[in-house]
């Protein structure tokens, strides 16, 4: 009995980091686009000291004094550790279980041993020959295959000459581009006369499985997300002012400063016609193709932080792909968001199936059912109260 209330509470245990870790790598993932900053920005008006200091107190927390047995990611900000393991994970193609047995601070797998060795050649390779710069990563050699590939393939003939590319049609203007999305996501004015928007519908799991999920936004930039499992409840808001996060099990929870950062981004309610705004240069770079329909590329560069790659049908206008990367130990580590199912909601397009993606995992959001305007008390978005 006693062993399995503990395998339980390790479980338990499991899911809360997993969720969290979610939340830091895609934000309180509105129903719209979202503009994300890895700088830090305070997340409270009523002060930049508040976020600054619980973001400070965060990072210097290392990674050796949050987990146990840590050897060649010593001083690493204990906040980056899961995205640094997501980023080896996605990079080799295997789970967490090819390195590591329950509890992952144990070292009774060879692979573990043999991880830690590769990882101290790329931080060698990189310091000796790249000026210290991640121009080598897991990903490198290894390609998502567990075994690297040292031999080159077979199939291709360089010889032959390549065809004359046909020749493009003019390209429309970034401006083109953004007013043809306010336009088909229902038109500026529309869009300003909602001021509140209940989402609900469920998280989907990278297991594929379902679990409740609703999102509460009003304007001008309140939001509260609210993930139902059967024994645990997560929530993550922001009044206006200040951004939280909520387990049912474990109360208030502390959120990294890029988090809360991203959750007052996220909650700003206008954001699709106010990317001019939130974005300090866009630049177009050309197109691509996603699931056989051509798309215009942006590149969105924010205030301070990596720039960003938003992707418009161009045949409906829509947004249909965000592509973002974050810095790791190891590397670059890439976020993309894709907005699917769009759905005429009181005049105004709304993606009704979300998904995103990282090395190693595909998760998403299936709304069921969107309603506008409707009557939302402001004591919602507010932190619960941390008294018992």
């Amino acid at each position: 009995m006693r062993k399995s209330k503990l395998i339980a509470g390790e479980a338990q245990t499991a899911l809360k980091r997993r969720f969290w870790f979610l939340l830091i790598v895609c934000g309180a993932a509105s129903a719209g686009f979202v503009a994300t900053s890895k700088s830090g920005v305070t997340a409270t008006s009523e002060g930049p000291n508040v976020s600054r200091s619980l973001s400070k107190a965060l990072e210097t927390k290392t990674a050796e004094q949050v987990y146990k047995n840590i050897q060649v990611f010593k001083g690493l900000p204990a906040s980056e550790l899961e995205p640094t393991m997501a980023f080896i994970s996605g990079s080799l193609g295997v789970k967490c279980s090819h390195c590591h047995v329950n509890a992952f601070d144990k070292d009774d797998k060879p692979t573990k041993q043999t991880a830690r060795q590769m990882v101290r050649m790329v931080f060698d390779l990189n310091k000796g020959n790249f000026n210290g710069e991640k121009a080598v990563s897991c990903y490198t050699c290894h390609r998502g295959k567990a075994q690297p590939v040292s031999v080159p393939a077979v199939g291709q003939n360089l010889w032959q000459p390549n065809p004359a590319p046909p020749k493009e049609s003019p390209l429309p203007t970034v401006d083109e581009i953004l007013d043809r999305y306010t336009q088909a996501l229902g038109g500026a004015k529309i869009l300003q006369k909602v001021t509140t928007r209940v989402a609900k519908g469920s998280r989907i799991g990278a297991d594929g499985v379902l679990v409740p999920e609703d999102v509460y936004q009003k304007a001008p930039n309140k939001s509260l997300t609210v993930t139902s499992y059967p024994n645990l409840v997560f929530s993550t808001g922001f009044n206006g002012i200040t951004g939280w996060g909520q387990s049912s099990k474990g109360g208030p929870m502390e959120l990294p400063g890029p988090l809360l950062a991203q959750l007052k981004n996220d909650s700003e309610f206008y954001k699709e016609i106010k990317i001019k705004e939130l974005y300090r240069k866009l630049t177009l770079i050309g197109k691509s193709t996603i699931a056989d329909s051509e798309v215009f590329v942006i590149e969105a560069t924010p205030v301070s932080g990596s720039a960003e790659k938003l992707y418009f049908d161009a045949r409906t206008g829509l947004l249909v792909r965000r592509y973002v990367e974050s810095e790791t130990a190891l590397g670059m580590f890439p976020l993309q968001t894709d907005y699917e199912d769009y759905r005429d909601v009181d005049g105004i397009k709304q993606p009704f199936l979300i998904h995103w993606s990282m090395p190693g995992r595909i998760w998403g959001r299936k709304i069921a059912e969107i309603r506008q305007n409707v009557a939302v008390d402001d004591a919602l978005f507010n932190p619960p109260s941390s008294k018992p």
